[in-house]
C-alpha cells in the first residue's frame, strides 16, 4: 500500500462499536446509499439487525477511493464481517475492498459477501489473507493500479504534469502551483508547454526480456495515431527523444523534459504490462502480422511490431475479393502447376498452426511455359506482385533476411538459373527452409538473438534444383530435395475464355496488377478464427496421404504427408476463395505429388544416392580390378581396387566384385559408412558372409586363390541390373 495515500474512513465506520465476537454488517455497491432505504429494510428486516444498527456504506464515493478505505475503527476487534452488495460491484471492486480489508482492518478473519436475497456470493476470507501475505500477484497489479489512479485524482501541490489546451496549443504541459504557506490554497499556476499530447499506451518485453514502454501520439502527416515502442534503455535520453520526434511529436528543448520521463515512469504502474513486442511477423498472441505492420485478428494480448520489410508497399490491396475470384481464381482452374504455385501460397500461414516445417515447390522447364506468371498469380494473394517477387541473384544474408521479414508467410524466387555464386546458390537452397540464422556474438559480450523464421517458398527455373546445383560443380545434399520439391512445369491447357496459352497468360499477368491482396488477408483472418476445424481437416486429409503411400519409403511417406497433405488442406479449406471444387484440388495436388515422386523415387534418397554411387564408380572404374579367373592378357592396373570375379555359367557364378576396404569407404566418403553398408545390404548389392567375423560384419575374406595365399577382406558387391532395379 502507498504509504502517502493515508485512508479514509467508510460512511459510519467509526460509529461501530462491535465487540471481538461481534460482527459489522456492511453495504457495498453503486446503490449502497442512505438514499436506497428499500434496499437497505430489506436485508436488516431479513438479517433481523436491531433498529438502532448503523451498517457501514461503501458506496459510489468509498469504491472511487479504494482501496484508501477503514471500514473498522482503528481500535476495533472485531473479527467478522458481513458485507450485502446492493446495485453493481466490479471482480475488481470486490478485490480492493478484501485489499482494504487486509490492509486497515487487521483484526478481521472473516468476510463473506451476500447478494440482496441474503445468498453467499462469495467468502473472501481466504483471498483476504493472500493479500495480507503478498501472495497474490494479481491483486497487487489491481491495488497498484487502483492507487496510482487515485495519486491522479489528488489534489496537487507540487509541479506535475497535465495535458491541456491554452490558446489553441494542445499538449502535455508542465505546471507548476503556487501555494498558500498558511492555507494551503493553491494561488496561481505556471504552465509550460512540454510536447504534442502523449499518452502511454503500456509496458512490455520482447523475446529477450527487453523491457518498453508503449506510447502513442498523432502523426501529423496522415492525422492517425502513430505507436512506438521505446525501450527502458533509451526512454529519458536523446536516443529515445529522437524516435518519437522522428515520427512527428514535437517537444521542447526545456530543462524540464527531463521531468517528463519522471511523470510516465510514476504513471507507469496504471497501465497495462502485458504488450508483446517482436521483431517477428506472422502469428503473435493469436493475431497475424504482415511485414508491413498491418494486424489481423485480434490478439490474446497487445502486441506491438517493430520491423517492417524493405518493400512493405507490397502488401496492398487492389480490387475487391470477388474480383480476386473471378478473375484470377477462376482462370487458373485445371492449370495444375498454377494451383500449385496458388496452393504453395495458401499453405505458408498454416504452417505453425498444423505445426509443420518449412519448405518450397520449385517450378521447372522452358521459359515459355508461364512460369513467372505463376509466380506472380501466387503473390496476388498477398499483394503487389511487382513489389513481393525476389530472385536467386541474392546473397544468403539478404534472402535470410526476407525470410525473416516474412515469418510464417510466403517467398517468391524467380529464375534459379540468375544465380551465377554456386556457393550462394547452395546456401541460399539449404538455409531457407532450416528456420534459424547464425549465432552470432556481440561487441560488449553475449550472442545477439538468433533469427527465426518458417515460411514457404515458390520458386522457379529452366532447370531443377539438383542439375543446376550439379552443373556449377556443387553436390546436391539430400535434404535439400525433400525441402525444395521439384516439379516439372506443366503447359497450361485450360484456356477458358481465351484462344491460346499466350492470351491467357497475356490476360492474368495483366489481372494480377488490378486485383490483389484481399483474398490473403480474407484467408488468414479464416485461419485466425477456425483453427480447430483446420487442425481437423489437416488430419483427416493426412490419413489419406498415409494409406496412398504405404508401400513407399519413409522419406517419401513423409513429404507426401507434411508437404502435399497441408497443401491439399490449404486448397480444400480456401474454397469460398477459388470456387474450385474438392476433385479438382485432389487431382491437382496428386499430379504434382506423381511427377515429384518419379524424380524423386519411391526409395529414400539416400539408398538411391549411395546405389548410383557405387555403380556409377564401378562402371568407371572395372579396369581398375584385377580379374578373375585371371587373364594372362590383362594389363595390371595402376591402382589395384579389388577382385572382379567373371560370371561362370558352369558354376553358376554371377559376376561379383571384391573391393578393397580403403576404396570402399572412399568411393563412398560423403555417406556414413555404416549407413551405406546396410543400404546396400538391404539392396542385394552387399553380400555378407554366412557367419561374419566379428567385427567385420560386411567384409568378406577374399579367397586366398586369389590372394596368393593371404587373407586379405573386402567388400563383396554384386552389381544389379537395370532390370533387376526397375523390379
Amino acid at each position: 500500500m502507498n504509504p502517502n495515500q493515508k485512508p479514509r474512513y467508510a460512511r459510519n465506520a467509526k460509529a461501530q462499536t462491535a465487540g471481538k465476537f461481534d460482527e459489522i454488517t456492511v453495504f457495498a455497491g453503486t446503490e449502497a446509499e442512505p438514499y436506497n432505504e428499500t434496499g437497505r429494510k430489506m436485508i436488516l428486516e431479513a438479517i433481523r439487525e436491531e433498529k438502532n444498527c448503523k451498517p457501514v456504506f461503501i458506496g459510489k464515493q468509498e469504491l472511487a477511493l479504494l482501496p484508501n478505505i477503514r471500514i473498522t475503527p482503528a481500535s476495533s476487534e472485531c473479527e467478522t464481517l458481513s458485507i450485502y452488495q446492493l446495485g453493481e460491484l466490479t471482480e475488481e471492486q470486490r478485490t480492493l475492498i478484501c485489499a482494504a480489508i487486509a490492509h486497515h482492518s487487521p483484526k478481521v478473519k472473516t468476510a463473506i459477501l451476500y447478494d440482496n436475497a441474503i445468498q453467499v456470493l462469495e467468502n473472501m476470507s481466504g483471498y483476504i489473507e493472500q493479500i495480507r501475505a503478498g501472495q497474490n500477484d494479481t491483486a497487487k497489479m489491481i491495488i497498484e493500479q487502483a492507487q496510482a489512479k487515485n495519486a491522479a485524482n489528488q489534489p496537487k501541490n507540487s509541479p506535475y504534469f497535465e495535458e491541456r489546451e491554452i490558446n489553441g496549443a494542445r499538449g502535455l504541459y508542465y505546471i507548476i502551483p503556487k501555494i498558500d504557506k498558511d492555507t494551503g490554497e493553491i494561488l496561481s499556476e505556471k504552465e509550460r508547454w512540454t510536447c504534442n499530447p502523449l499518452t502511454l499506451k503500456g509496458e512490455g518485453y520482447n523475446e529477450s526480456g527487453e523491457a518498453f514502454y508503449i506510447f502513442e501520439w498523432e502523426h501529423p502527416q496522415t492525422k492517425k495515431p502513430h505507436t512506438e515502442a521505446i525501450s527502458f534503455s533509451s526512454f529519458g535520453k536523446s536516443a529515445g527523444w529522437e524516435i518519437m520526434q522522428r515520427y512527428g511529436l514535437k517537444m521542447t528543448n526545456g530543462s524540464y523534459l527531463n521531468k517528463l520521463a519522471d511523470h510516465f515512469h510514476a504513471i507507469s504502474k496504471a497501465t497495462p504490462r502485458n504488450w508483446k513486442v517482436t521483431a517477428l511477423a506472422g502469428w503473435q498472441n493469436g493475431a497475424y502480422i504482415l511485414p508491413n505492420g498491418e494486424m489481423i485478428g485480434e490478439p490474446k494480448s497487445p502486441v506491438y511490431f517493430t520491423q517492417k520489410t524493405m518493400d512493405t508497399l507490397g502488401y496492398t490491396t487492389k480490387g475487391t475479393l470477388e474480383s480476386w475470384k473471378s478473375e484470377i481464381a477462376g482462370n487458373i482452374r485445371g492449370n495444375y502447376s498454377m494451383m500449385i504455385g496458388i496452393a504453395t501460397a495458401l499453405t505458408a500461414p498454416l504452417l505453425k498452426v498444423l505445426g509443420l516445417s518449412s519448405f518450397g515447390v520449385h517450378l521447372y522447364g522452358h521459359s515459355s511455359k508461364g512460369k513467372s506468371t505463376t509466380i506472380h498469380l501466387a503473390n496476388s494473394i498477398y499483394g503487389d506482385k511487382s513489389k513481393l517477387v525476389k530472385t536467386w541473384n541474392s546473397t544468403p544474408y539478404a534472402i535470410q533476411q526476407e525470410a525473416v521479414a516474412r515469418n510464417d508467410g510466403f517467398l517468391t524466387l524467380d529464375e534459379i538459373g540468375q544465380a551465377k555464386n554456386a556457393k550462394d546458390l547452395e546456401a541460399i537452397a539449404y538455409d531457407i527452409f532450416n528456420e534459424t540464422g547464425k549465432m552470432q556474438g556481440k561487441k560488449e559480450g553475449g550472442n545477439r538473438e538468433i533469427n527465426r523464421w518458417k515460411i514457404t517458398a515458390l520458386s522457379t527455373g529452366e532447370k531443377d534444383l539438383e542439375t543446376q546445383l550439379r552443373q556449377q560443380g556443387v553436390k546436391i545434399h539430400t535434404g535439400q530435395l525433400v525441402r525444395l520439391l521439384n516439379l516439372p512445369i506443366y503447359e497450361t491447357n485450360c484456356f477458358h475464355q481465351f484462344p491460346n496459352a499466350k492470351s491467357h497468360a497475356d490476360y492474368l499477368n495483366e489481372a494480377v496488377t488490378e486485383h490483389y491482396g484481399l483474398a490473403g488477408r480474407s484467408w488468414i483472418a479464416f485461419i485466425a478464427e477456425n483453427r480447430e476445424q483446420i487442425k481437423a481437416t489437416y488430419k483427416a486429409i493426412r490419413r489419406k496421404w498415409l494409406d496412398l503411400t504405404e508401400n513407399m519409403s519413409g522419406q517419401v511417406q513423409r513429404v507426401a504427408c507434411d508437404r502435399f497433405a497441408a497443401m491439399e488442406t490449404a486448397l480444400q479449406l480456401a474454397q469460398y476463395l477459388t470456387d474450385w471444387t474438392e476433385e479438382e484440388n485432389s487431382q491437382a495436388i496428386l499430379k504434382n505429388f506423381l511427377d515429384w515422386k518419379e524424380t524423386f523415387g519411391e526409395k529414400t534418397r539416400e539408398e538411391t544416392k549411395i546405389i548410383e554411387t557405387l555403380l556409377d564408380w564401378l562402371n568407371e572404374n572395372e579396369a581398375s580390378f584385377i580379374e578373375y579367373p585371371f587373364n594372362q592378357e590383362q594389363r595390371t592396373p595402376l591402382k589395384i581396387a579389388g577382385y572382379r570375379i567373371l560370371a561362370n555359367s558352369s558354376t553358376k557364378t554371377s559376376e561379383h566384385f571384391f573391393i578393397y576396404p580403403k576404396t570402399f569407404k572412399e568411393t563412398l566418403a560423403e555417406f556414413p559408412l555404416l549407413m551405406a553398408c546396410t543400404k546396400l545390404h538391404e539392396a542385394g548389392i552387399l553380400h555378407k558372409q554366412a557367419r561374419p567375423e566379428k567385427g567385420y560384419e560386411f567384409l568378406h575374406t577374399i579367397p586366398k586363390s586369389m590372394t596368393s595365399g593371404k587373407k586379405v577382406r573386402g567388400y563383396k558387391i554384386v552389381p544389379i541390373t537395370a532390370d533387376e532395379e526397375a523390379d
